[in-house]
């Protein structure tokens, strides 16, 4: 499996899951850094569950982080989740 992290312009982005046999876009109403930062803040601080940026949600599950935009979501394990965090955005 891997997951992609892409910009659509300055309040959007898109998590992509492709493995061999299924692919999975998420759009997500929020910038790029702005969900890099709700990863980050998660992360640091072990006590904290849930970050809210806007009406997207990101939380704390025992495997990863999972972001919650509209009536979907999003799971990132961490094993995938540190490459987007690390990633510097442009």
């Amino acid at each position: 499996m891997r997951i992609t992290f892409t910009e659509n312009g300055d309040e959007a982005c898109t998590l992509s899951q492709k493995s061999n046999s299924s692919s999975t876009a998420f759009s997500i109403p929020v910038s790029k850094p702005a969900l890099q930062a709700a990863f980050r803040d998660l992360l640091l601080d072990p006590e904290k569950r849930e970050v809210m940026i806007g009406s997207v949600g990101v939380d704390r599950y025992r495997d990863g982080l999972r972001v919650h935009a509209g009536g979907g979501r999003f799971e990132l394990p961490f094993r995938h989740l540190f490459p987007l965090v690390m990633e510097v955005a442009e």
